[in-house]
C-alpha cells in the first residue's frame, strides 16, 4: 500500500470515528434524559402512593367504606382552569408536572460515498474541514481508546523496540570501558618516544612489530640482519616485489610535498584502501595523484612510466607494491589517513612549545612521519577489539543461559546489542580524547581506529533501525491491506 492510499484510509478511519463518538454522545445524552424520567417517574409514583395511603386514613377515621376509582366521563377533560379557585396546584407544582422535553440530539450525517474511491475521498476531505476534525500525527491516538492504545504500544515495543536493559548490561559496558581505556592508555600509548622534548609512553606492542618488521622488509646490499628460515623467505618476497612492483605513484618531490618522509601519505596510491582505486588509475595512466603540502589536490605525469591497457595488472601491482612497503621504515598510512591532508581549519594542537595551533593536515603529516602508520593503527585496534570480545562474550554466554539452543536474536534483541556497542565505543572514544589530555595533547595518543569502530557501530545501529522500520512498515501495510479487504474495498493481498 502506497503513503496516499494509507492516508486516505486514514482519513477515512477518522471520520468513521468521529460518527461513532457523535451517536455515542446522543445515545448518552438520551439515557441521561430516559435515566432523569425514570426517577421523577419513581418519586411521583411514591407521592401518589403516599397520598393514597393518606386518603384511605381519612376514610377510616370517618368510618366511611372508601369506594373504588372511576373517574366520570365530565372530568376527563377538565383542565386545571375548571377547578375551583382553592383547589389549583401552585405554579411550582404545575411546573414540576408539565416539564418540557429535551431536544433530540443531533445526528451527523455520515460523507456522502459518491460514486468512487477518489470522489469518496474527497468528500471525506471537504467533510474533515466542514466538522473540524482535527487530524492528529498519530491517528491511533484518535482511533483508539487509551488502553487498547497503550497495548498496541506496548506490543510495538515487544516486536520492534529495543530489548530492556538490566544490571548486567550497565555493568559489562562498564568493563568493557574501563578494560579498553586502560588498554589504550598502557599497551597502545603512542608510537614515538617524545613530544615537544618530553618523554612519552611508546607503545610496546607497535615497538615489537617494527623491530620484526626489519627482518622482513626488503633486503639491501648491505644488509646484516640475521634472520630465521621464515623471517628469510619474507623478506625474499618483499625484495622481489620492490623489484616488480614499480609504479608511478611512488615519486618523491619535495618541492611539491612528496618527501621522502611522508610521500606515502600524500599520494593515494599508497593508502590501503584508497589505493585499490586511485593507484590502479594512476598505473594506467602513468600518473601520480597526491595531496601536496598546501592541501590541493594534485595529479602530475611521471615521466618515467607510461600507463596500461590491463586493469588487472594494475591491481596486482597495487597490492603488491604495498605488501613490499608495509615493513619498511616509514611503512603504509592507516587507511583514509591522507584524507585528512585536505582539511585546512585549525586542530587546536600544537606541535612545538609555544607554538600556535596547526592545521589538520599538518597534524596528520606530523604523525605519519613520527611512525603513526599502518603498524600503529592495528595497535591501536586492539582496545575496540578488546571490548567488542567482552561485549560478544557477554551475549553469548548469557543467551545460552537464557536458552538451551539460542537462534538467531530478534530485532530488539539486535537492536539492543548495538545500543550497547554504541555507547561502549562512545564513551572508548571520549576516553580517547581523555588520555590525548593527559598525554599533553599529543596527537600521537589519537587512536584512529577508535573513532572508526565508533562510526562504523553508529551506521551499522542506523542500518538497524532502517531495518526495523521496513518490517514494521510492511506490517502495517498488510495490516491495512486485511482490513481493506474485510471491508470490500480492496483484494486481499499481502505485501512482498
Amino acid at each position: 500500500m502506497n503513503e496516499a492510499i494509507r492516508k486516505q484510509a486514514e482519513q477515512g478511519a477518522l471520520v468513521q470515528r468521529f460518527q461513532l463518538d457523535a451517536l455515542n454522545r446522543a445515545l448518552q445524552s438520551l439515557e441521561a434524559h430516559l435515566i432523569a424520567l425514570e426517577s421523577e417517574s419513581a418519586r411521583q409514583r411514591s407521592e401518589l402512593s403516599r397520598l393514597d395511603d393518606r386518603i384511605a386514613g381519612i376514610y377510616a377515621q370517618a368510618g366511611l367504606t372508601r369506594p373504588p376509582y372511576q373517574p366520570r366521563p365530565d372530568t376527563l377533560e377538565r383542565t386545571d382552569h375548571d377547578a375551583p379557585e382553592d383547589h389549583r396546584p401552585s405554579l411550582h407544582e404545575t411546573t414540576a408536572v408539565h416539564r418540557p422535553s429535551p431536544d433530540p440530539p443531533t445526528i451527523v450525517a455520515p460523507p456522502e460515498l459518491g460514486r468512487n474511491w477518489e470522489e469518496y475521498t474527497r468528500n471525506i476531505e471537504r467533510y474533515i474541514a466542514d466538522h473540524g476534525i482535527e487530524v492528529a500525527p498519530d491517528p491511533l491516538a484518535q482511533l483508539l481508546p487509551p488502553d487498547r492504545a497503550a497495548e498496541i504500544r506496548r506490543r510495538f515495543d515487544a516486536d520492534f523496540g529495543p530489548a530492556p536493559w538490566d544490571g548486567w548490561d550497565y555493568c559489562v559496558v562498564a568493563l568493557a570501558v574501563i578494560v579498553g581505556a586502560l588498554t589504550d592508555y598502557l599497551l597502545v600509548a603512542t608510537p614515538h618516544g617524545s613530544f615537544k622534548g618530553k618523554p612519552q609512553r611508546e607503545s610496546p606492542v607497535t615497538a615489537w612489530m617494527k623491530e620484526q618488521s626489519k627482518k622482513l622488509a626488503p633486503i639491501s646490499g648491505a644488509d646484516t640482519i640475521d634472520r630465521n628460515t621464515f623471517q628469510q623467505w619474507i623478506a625474499g618476497l618483499t625484495t622481489a616485489a620492490e623489484k616488480w612492483a614499480k609504479v608511478p605513484y611512488d615519486l618523491i618531490s619535495p618541492r611539491d610535498g612528496l618527501t621522502p618522509n611522508v610521500h606515502r601519505l600524500a599520494s593515494l596510491g599508497h593508502d590501503p584502501l584508497l589505493g585499490l582505486v586511485f593507484g590502479v588509475g594512476d598505473i594506467l595512466s602513468g600518473t601520480c595523484t597526491f595531496i601536496d603540502k598546501s592541501g590541493n589536490w594534485r595529479v602530475i605525469d611521471n615521466p618515467g612510466f607510461e600507463g596500461t591497457r590491463k586493469p588487472l595488472e594494475a591491481l596486482i601491482k597495487v597490492v603488491v607494491h604495498g605488501f613490499s612497503d608495509v615493513f619498511t621504515a616509514k611503512g603504509l598510512p592507516p587507511p583514509f589517513m591522507a584524507m585528512f591532508q585536505l582539511v585546512g581549519a585549525k586542530s587546536g594542537f600544537t606541535l612545538k612549545e609555544g607554538g600556535d595551533p596547526v592545521a589538520v593536515r599538518d597534524v596528520a603529516r606530523y604523525m605519519y612521519a613520527n611512525g603513526y602508520d599502518l603498524r600503529h593503527f592495528m595497535t591501536t585496534k586492539i582496545s575496540p577489539a578488546i571490548a567488542e570480545i567482552i561485549l560478544a562474550a557477554y551475549h553469548g554466554v548469557r543467551a545460552c543461559a537464557d536458552r538451551p539452543y539460542p537462534g538467531e536474536p530478534g530485532i530488539p534483541e539486535r537492536m539492543k546489542r548495538e545500543q550497547m556497542l554504541a555507547l561502549t565505543h562512545g564513551l572508548l572514544a571520549s576516553a580517547n580524547i581523555l588520555k590525548t589530555a593527559l598525554y599533553g595533547w599529543n596527537p600521537m595518543a589519537i587512536n584512529l581506529a577508535q573513532f572508526h569502530t565508533l562510526m562504523k557501530r553508529m551506521l551499522s545501529l542506523v542500518r538497524l533501525v532502517t531495518e526495523r522500520d521496513r518490517q514494521l512498515q510492511r506490517a502495517l501495510d498488510e495490516g491495512w491491506e486485511e482490513l481493506l479487504a474485510d471491508a470490500g474495498a480492496l483484494p486481499r493481498t499481502h505485501a512482498s
